[in-house]
């Protein structure tokens, strides 16, 4: 039979505490020893209800999924035509807000990658009376395997399509984001169009919507 005295027991303890201690001390601040375990902290001074997730779902759109931004609302479309719409808030905040509309076309029907860049130019008028195509741009990206052919248009928009407004007056300062994306089955097409500030301060969201098709 083992018999600790009352000195020896508590040496033992103190010991056993020091070595658990130990094993999480950190002489970090505490957010950076934090994230070194994968952990994040919280302000409790910040109401939950009041916090936001930074990442959202990933939705299907047709035979396409995509991940969109934080901050999109999506809405029950506005046509019949439209696979997908979503609001995009004004920024600043006194500005319009912009949409966001994806179409979805079969192969052999909507036309030619070439025809609606064509037409998107012909919606768009400058201000100095100078060709929309010459001063728009375009480029070619590829997306998970696919083809993708992105314009960035500005100028005034010359119909109420894709605005959100359901006003046909030509609406100035303006920018659309396009992207079409050639999958095997057909086409579809994203067309971001509001205010010029808005859609500048979205530009880089609607960059990584394009880029999160698969």
């Amino acid at each position: 039979m083992l018999i600790y005295n009352s000195s020896c027991l508590t040496c033992v303890l103190l010991c056993m505490l020091f070595l658990a201690c130990s094993q999480n001390y950190s002489d970090k601040p505490s957010h950076e020893a934090l994230a070194e375990r994968g952990f994040k902290a919280v302000d409790n001074a910040t109401p939950q209800s009041e916090m936001t997730i930074a990442v959202t779902e990933r939705k299907n759109y047709g035979d396409l999924s995509a991940v969109p931004p934080t901050g999109w609302e999506q809405l029950i479309p506005s046509s019949s035509m439209r696979l997908a719409e979503f609001r995009i808030p004004g920024e600043p905040a006194e500005n319009e807000d912009a949409t966001l509309a994806v179409f979805y076309f079969v192969k052999g029907q909507g036309g030619t990658v070439e025809q609606n860049i064509d037409r998107w130019y012909g919606q768009f008028e400058q201000p100095d009376g100078s060709s929309t195509r010459q001063r728009a741009r375009r480029w070619q990206d590829n997306v998970y395997g696919m083809s993708v052919t992105m314009v960035d248009i500005s100028g005034t928009f010359s119909t109420g399509m894709g605005t959100g407004s359901g006003s046909s007056e030509p609406a100035v300062g303006y920018r659309m984001l396009g992207a079409i994306v050639e999958s095997e089955n057909g086409r579809y097409f994203f067309k971001l169009v509001g205010p010029a500030a808005t859609v500048t301060h979205w530009r880089e969201s609607f960059s990584a919507f394009v880029s999160s098709i698969q």
